[in-house]
């Protein structure tokens, strides 16, 4: 079952690929977990482990327990608020049922074999590596890179790798690099070609040449909460140097140093996230409580938005507008009591403080942190800092309400829990 969860990260792109099945929209990766499913329904009926799962999908914190159980609601609640239509069970299928329903597999595919851990972690590697590969490939040769982004006066030369758009690209790669980021810098005890580096590194320059500077920042905050919680002096000097290099290089480069200095200049995507933001607020004033319910944001837009220089949008680009604006404010309040719990959960598994001196008797005249290199506990601070990134990543984009992005969060959380 390990191999086929792993597969599923692997496909979780293939939601590009669309159909439709009896008359409803469909794609690729919404059929590949029904037959997951399947597979999995099937296996627990041989060998006679229902009550094992059963169990298990219940014996969770209880906190945690019932803000997942209450999310789930939420997202189920919003299936009705305004009206129920195909659409927003659609939108149900492939956020909250799907998605959920894999972290409780995944949560039992773990406590049973283990080793599927590292099994998860490798199909990450390849995917920032393949992908990293392709989008550094487009973005000096322009093989496969639609026209629009070759560099113009709307749009710098951007990569985009397998997705539609280089922000899609961004969305899912971002808290990948955050949560292979603890593993990738342990396996540099390895005395062998260090393949995990490398493609981490790989992964890092196909978010850089995607220039997706939410991408940018979820990574670098996701670094910074690394380098204070587990970096030794000798790493924080090395990243302190490389991010005045960093910083120098970027700057010297035209392109890059009005990527960064633009939005505060006024640039269109600058106000078109206030004005999204406005129009987010508005709808939340116009219902509180239940929010709009799912695909409410974009059904309302015409109504809501009151700036004419703006293309429709389907959420307000902000991750804690979307989750209130689609599921109400429980959805959201779960949503920060998750994620607060995993993160602290996390760092505080990962770091102890300074051993050495209590040992000799004294008090160290200041804290460091020590890192506790068990597997589990690097995984922990992984997920960890998947999160910090994805939060500050969604301060101004949408990293949870599309398919493969809300499968690759459950399946992620379900290695914390």
């Amino acid at each position: 079952m390990g191999y086929l969860l792993a597969l599923t990260v692997f496909l979780a792109p293939t939601y590009v690929i669309k159909f439709e099945v009896f008359g409803l929209p469909a794609n690729l990766l919404m059929l590949w977990v029904f037959v997951f499913w399947v597979i999995f329904a099937s296996n627990l009926s041989y060998k006679k482990r229902w009550a094992d799962f059963f169990y298990t999908s219940f014996s969770i914190n209880r906190t945690l327990l019932v803000a997942i159980l209450a999310f789930f609601f939420a997202g189920t609640f919003s299936l009705f608020v305004y009206g129920f239509s195909t659409a927003k069970l659609g939108q149900f299928l492939v956020l909250f049922l799907q998605p959920i329903s894999l972290f409780i597999i995944g949560r039992f595919i773990f406590l049973q074999n283990p080793k599927a851990k590292s099994l998860l972690l490798t199909t990450c590697y390849l995917l920032l590596a393949l992908m990293g590969v392709y989008a550094t490939l487009q973005y000096f040769t322009l093989i496969g890179l639609p026209e629009a982004y070759w560099g113009n006066n709307i749009e710098p030369k951007r990569a985009l790798s397998i997705f539609a758009h280089p922000n899609f690209y961004s969305l899912f790669i971002t808290p990948l690099l955050a949560f292979l980021l603890p593993d990738a810098i342990a396996s540099l005890k390895s005395k062998i070609l260090n393949l995990k580096l490398l493609a981490w590194i790989i992964g890092a320059a196909g978010l850089f040449f995607s220039l997706s500077r939410a991408g940018w920042l979820g990574l670098l905050a996701a670094v910074i909460a690394y380098m204070i919680v587990a970096a030794d002096k000798k790493m924080r000097l090395a990243f302190f140097a490389l991010m005045v290099v960093g910083i120098i290089f970027v700057f010297s480069i035209t392109n890059l140093r009005y990527r960064i200095i633009l939005p505060l200049l006024g640039e269109k995507s600058a106000i078109s996230r206030t004005s999204l933001w406005q129009t987010g607020f508005k709808g939340i004033q116009e219902s509180p409580i239940p929010g709009m319910g799912l695909v409410g944001f974009s059904q309302n837009w015409s109504r809501l938005n009151t700036d004419p220089n703006i293309d429709s949008h389907n959420y307000p680009h902000n991750i804690f507008l979307n989750f209130w604006v689609e599921t109400g404010l429980l959805g959201l309040i779960c949503f920060i009591i998750i994620s607060a719990m995993i993160i602290y959960r996390g760092l505080r598994h990962y770091v102890i403080p300074e051993a050495a001196s209590a040992k000799r008797g004294g008090y160290p005249e200041s804290k460091t942190w020590i890192p506790n290199q068990t597997q589990d506990n690097i995984i922990r601070l992984g997920i960890s800092l998947f999160f910090i990134a994805l939060i500050t990543q969604g301060l101004i984009d949408n990293p949870y309400f599309k398919n493969d992005l809300a499968l690759i969060f459950w399946i992620i959380l379900s290695l914390a829990i």
